[in-house]
C-alpha cells in the first residue's frame, strides 16, 4: 500500500501525523513518532506529548508540535520515517518526490493518488494486515489458507469484512482530510518558548491543544525592544534602585526610612492610588511591594541591618534593557514552581498578552485550566474568582511596569494590554528561566 500527498510546508509534525492518520485510515489509537536517518538506525526522534508526558523517551527527543515539515523536509529526495502503534509496529517512509514554492493545496494537505486497502487498528502489524487481505480476496492465491487461519484465530463466525480492512477511498479520504480543518489551524511556530511547552505536554484535551497551540504562534512573534520603551516600563525599579543607592539602613521593624519611602511614592505618582501620607512602608503597599519583589529578583538585598543592591542590582540601575530582559526572564513571578496552578495560570496570562487580547482573560484562563486537568476542591471546575486569585501577583506587577492600560473598571479587569505589556509578554514567554 502506498500513498500519494501534498501538503503545506509550514505543517506541523503533529499535523502531519493527523494527515497520515487519515490517509491510511487509522483511528489515531496509538502513539507514534517521526525519526531521521536510516530507518533501521534512527538519528532524531520526533516524538507525540504521550511519550514525552511520559519520559518514554530521552532528552534529546523533541515534541512533533515544535517542528515543521519544512524543517525536517526541504529538499527533493529527502526522507522521514513515521512510526504508529509501536505493538503493531507500522512503519512509513516517506519521501519528498517535488517542492513547489508558493503552492499551498486546498485545506492545506491533499490525497495525490494511492493503492491498496489500509490495515485495521490492532491487527497484529504486517502479518496481521496480509492475512487480512488475503482472506478478503477470492483471487489471491493464499485466499484459502488465510480463511482458515483468521476462522483459527477469531473463530468461525468472524468474516473476512469484519476485520476492519479499510477500503482505499479517494473521496472519503477527501472528506476526513477537510474535517481536519488544517486551514484554520496556526502556523506551527519555529520554537514554542520553555513555558509553554510545559504546559502543551500536561494537555489531555483537543480544544485545550488547540488553543495553546494557536497562543504559542501569537508569542512567536520576534521581540522588537527600543530602549525608551524599556525605560519607561522599568522606572518604578530604576527610582527604587536610584534611591537606595549604595545602601539604606533599615528600621528597628526591618522597614524603609520614612524619607526613602516618601521620596519613592512621590517620584512614581502613587498617591492617585494609593490613600495616606505615604512615608510608611508598612502602609504603603505599593512601596513595600515594590522593594519585596526587588528583593526576589536579586537586585536588592538585607545585610547587617540594611537595604543594599546586589552587583547585579547595580548593573542594571543603569541598563534598562537589560534590566527589562531581566523582569521578562523572571515572569512568571507568582508561583515559582510549573506544577502549582499559580505558575500555569499566569503563563496562560503571559500567553493572551501576547496575542494581544486580554478581554475576559480570567474566563479564558479558566477554560484553559480545566483542560489542563485543574479543579476546585472536591472537583468543581475553575471560575473567574479562582483565576483573579492565581494571577493577582503577576498582575499587580505587570500593572506596575505598564503592562496594561489604566481601567479602573471591574469588568476590565486586568485591564486592555499594552504594545509595551505585549512584547514583555512575548519575551518572557520566549526567555529561559532564570
Amino acid at each position: 500500500m502506498w500513498r500519494r500527498i501534498d501538503v503545506a510546508f509550514d505543517l506541523g509534525l503533529d499535523e502531519l501525523h493527523s494527515v497520515l492518520q487519515v490517509v491510511f485510515g487509522w483511528e489515531d489509537y496509538h502513539l507514534y513518532r517521526f525519526t531521521t536517518g536510516p530507518q533501521n538506525d534512527p538519528g532524531a526522534a520526533f516524538v507525540c506529548t504521550a511519550d514525552l508526558a511520559e519520559g518514554f523517551d530521552d532528552d534529546l527527543a523533541m515534541p512533533t508540535w515544535d517542528v515543521r515539515v519544512d524543517e525536517l523536509l526541504a529538499e527533493p529526495g529527502e526522507r522521514l520515517h513515521y512510526q504508529y502503534d509501536y505493538g503493531d509496529g507500522w512503519q512509513v517512509s516517506l519521501a519528498v518526490e517535488d517542492i513547489v514554492d508558493g503552492r499551498v493545496p486546498p485545506g492545506r494537505a491533499t490525497l495525490v493518488e494511492g493503492d491498496g486497502a489500509g490495515p485495521p487498528e490492532d491487527c497484529g502489524g504486517i502479518h496481521g494486515y496480509r492475512l487480512i487481505v488475503a482472506a478478503s480476496d477470492p483471487a489471491h492465491p493464499d485466499h484459502r489458507q488465510a480463511l482458515a487461519e483468521v476462522a483459527e484465530l477469531w473463530g468461525d463466525e468472524v468474516a473476512p469484512r469484519d476485520l476492519g480492512l479499510v477500503a482505499f477511498d479517494p473521496a472519503a479520504i477527501d472528506a476526513r482530510l477537510q474535517a481536519l480543518d488544517l486551514a484554520a489551524s496556526a502556523p506551527t511556530p519555529a520554537r514554542i518558548g520553555g513555558r509553554l511547552a510545559t504546559l502543551l505536554l500536561r494537555v489531555r484535551e483537543p480544544d485545550t491543544d488547540r488553543r495553546l497551540r494557536a497562543l504559542a504562534s501569537s508569542a512567536g512573534v520576534e521581540v522588537d525592544l527600543d530602549e525608551a520603551t524599556a525605560a519607561r516600563m522599568v522606572r518604578p525599579f530604576t527610582v527604587l534602585l536610584a534611591t537606595v543607592g549604595d545602601g539604606v539602613k533599615l528600621t528597628g521593624a526591618g522597614y524603609l526610612p520614612p524619607a526613602v519611602v516618601q521620596t519613592i511614592f512621590d517620584e512614581l505618582d502613587l498617591g492617585e492610588e494609593w490613600i495616606g501620607k505615604g512615608n510608611r512602608e508598612d502602609l504603603t503597599v505599593p512601596v513595600l511591594e515594590l522593594r519585596e519583589t526587588a528583593q526576589q529578583l536579586k537586585l536588592l538585598r538585607k545585610y547587617k541591618g540594611k537595604l543594599v543592591p546586589t552587583t547585579r542590582g547595580r548593573e542594571l540601575a543603569v541598563d534598562p534593557i537589560g534590566l527589562w530582559w531581566h523582569l521578562a526572564a523572571a515572569l512568571p513571578f507568582g508561583g515559582r514552581d510549573a506544577a502549582v496552578p499559580e505558575w500555569q495560570a499566569s503563563v496562560l496570562l503571559l500567553a493572551l498578552m501576547a496575542s494581544g487580547s486580554t478581554d475576559n482573560a480570567e474566563v479564558e484562563i479558566a477554560k484553559l485550566l480545566i483542560g489542563l486537568g485543574w479543579a476546585v476542591g472536591d472537583g468543581q471546575p475553575i471560575d473567574r474568582r479562582t483565576v483573579t486569585g492565581l494571577i493577582a501577583t503577576d498582575v499587580r506587577l505587570l500593572r506596575r511596569l505598564g503592562a496594561f492600560e489604566r481601567d479602573r473598571r471591574h469588568d476590565r479587569w486586568p485591564g486592555a494590554v499594552t504594545d509595551g505589556g505585549m512584547t514583555l509578554a512575548r519575551a518572557a514567554l520566549a526567555a529561559e528561566r532564570p
